[in-house]
């Protein structure tokens, strides 16, 4: 069963799940064309997580966050093959401050 949260990230019925963390921003990047957060998540053993999205969702995603801030994140995986090495992203679908 899909609940209306899904929904409205959901832009095609292929994947129904997606990814969240939750954790307090420790770095905003912003360039050109992509930009990037940086969170510190877990409780005892904390590490850094980043996530990326487009320029042009910037103003939706991030807003007035600022560095400190405690946020939560949906975020799906891509990974590609390139010069023999794998890389993998999280791309950010929606950012919440409903902590």
């Amino acid at each position: 069963m899909i609940n209306s949260i899904d929904k409205e990230f959901n832009k095609n019925d292929k994947q129904l799940y997606f990814n969240r963390v939750k954790g307090a921003i420790t770095d905003i990047a912003l360039a050109d064309e992509w930009c990037s957060i940086t969170l510190l998540v877990g409780h005892e053993n904390t590490r850094h997580v980043n996530f990326c999205f487009k320029r042009d969702q910037h103003e939706k995603l991030i807003g007035d966050k600022k560095i400190g801030d405690k946020i939560g994140v949906r975020f799906f995986l891509t990974s590609r093959f390139k010069n023999g090495r794998w890389h993998t992203n999280a791309n950010v679908l929606q950012i919440d401050t409903d902590y």
